[in-house]
């Protein structure tokens, strides 16, 4: 519960910060359009680079692919063909609402929205309101004297390695900057729309963590990967159990509508800034060849990737990518100076925010160092490519060169 409170700070804090850029530039592009024009170029691709390979094509195959794994009972780890289909199909789907037009799209969006956050409240309110303190079976490991905060230098090693996980859970908290220049009055609705939500979600997932954790028998749920649905059935039967089900799934069914949503709009502003392939603006100010690439990627994704491996890189790498587009707030005042500078709670959440990173990328190098090299590694391809595209356009433009 104290990982989950850290990140939910972390998370709250990052809105805030998120909310200070797109205030600042309210257009369209995410960590690609910030560190591009406030820091370098450079590092601007470098974060469109980290969108292309882990910011969206990978966690909409993950999403997918839970999805699918919850709609059909799995209960193993290992991914079959008929979790695979049923993950390509979402991802199908999710790409013909968008295709049909933003309204459409964010409407289809919305509906799922509704839908789960009210099975949520609704499973909330059955386990506070409704179940006897006798239920709440775990309570006595709460009276275990220091258990809850760590005592020494590697028990917060172990917590701070667990956060990224937790973190990829609260990740999409900035998900309404890659619209920002497609939404009305995007200045002062986006922030809003980002630390309000944000505020909901974290109130939710701390809520509902607080019942996996202490309503069920400890030995119940320990190492265990289907904690929910287990908590669901023992607290109230195959009925509840269903019905957290749904829940999950269409959780994970609406992040593949938001991501996919989002993710063609960073690669649209790449194209209309030329690091990337002109075939990303085909469609017109609607980026349709854009998500027809990005369902793509995803489905080639679904079809080869493990899951598991897949959220220990993707909380890491995405942690990352976050912390250098908050620090650009510090360039702001240097390139927009007729911007206002920054206020105090905005340099708070930033200081906040890039603390919490640092240390969930230091604890994670000690407790899964292999997810943490991959990390680095896509940061040096994308760096690579980028010098390799920047010498392809010098000699391309250069007149002494047929």
């Amino acid at each position: 519960m104290l990982a989950w409170w850290i990140c939910g700070v972390w998370a709250v804090c990052g809105a805030v910060a998120y909310g200070g850029l797109v205030s600042r530039l309210p257009q369209s592009g995410g960590e690609y359009l910030f560190l591009s024009r406030f820091v370098h170029p450079a590092i601007g691709f470098l974060a469109g680079w980290i969108s292309v390979v882990a910011g969206f094509t990978a966690p909409i195959a993950a999403s997918a692919l839970g999805a699918a794994t919850y709609a059909l009972g799995q209960q193993d780890d290992e991914l079959i063909w008929s979790t695979r289909a049923v993950a390509a199909s979402l991802i199908a789907v999710a790409t013909v609402c968008h295709l049909a037009g933003l309204a459409f799209g964010a409407r289809v969006q919305n509906a799922i929205v509704g839908a789960k956050l009210s099975l949520l409240f609704i499973g909330v309110a059955y386990a506070y309101l409704f179940m006897p303190s006798t239920s709440w079976q775990g309570m006595p490991t709460n009276n275990v004297a220091g258990s809850w905060w760590p005592e020494d230098l590697s028990a917060w090693t172990v917590l701070a390695g667990s956060m990224s996980w937790i973190a990829l859970s609260y990740t999409g908290f900035n998900a309404a900057i890659y619209v920002a220049g497609e939404s009305q009055n995007a200045r002062k609705n986006v922030p809003a729309a980002m630390v309000l939500a944000t505020l909901l979600v974290t109130s939710l997932y701390l809520l509902v963590n607080y019942v996996f954790v202490y309503a069920p028998k400890p030995e119940t749920i320990e190492n265990q990967g289907r904690i929910a649905t287990i908590v669901a059935e023992a607290l109230g039967g195959p009925g509840l159990e269903m019905a957290t089900r749904i829940t999950i799934v269409l959780s994970m069914t609406s992040s593949v509508f938001a991501m996919l949503l989002a993710g063609p709009r960073v690669y649209y502003r790449m194209a209309e800034d030329r690091v990337l392939p002109s075939l990303f603006l085909a469609g017109g100010k609607y980026p349709a060849a854009a998500i027809l690439v990005q369902a793509t990627l995803s489905l080639v994704v679904v079809l080869n990737a493990d899951l598991l491996s897949l959220l220990k890189y993707l909380g890491l790498t995405l942690s990352a990518c976050g912390a250098l587009a908050v620090s650009s707030l510090w360039w702001v005042r240097s390139k927009l100076p007729d911007e206002a500078g920054l206020k105090w709670w905005e340099s708070a959440s930033l200081v906040v925010y890039l603390g919490i990173t640092a240390c969930i990328l230091w604890a994670s190098r000690q407790t899964h160092a292999g997810e943490f090299n991959a990390m680095v590694l896509t940061f040096a391809l994308g760096l690579i490519v980028y010098m390799i595209g920047l010498g392809w356009q010098r000699r391309k433009s250069s007149p002494y060169i047929s």
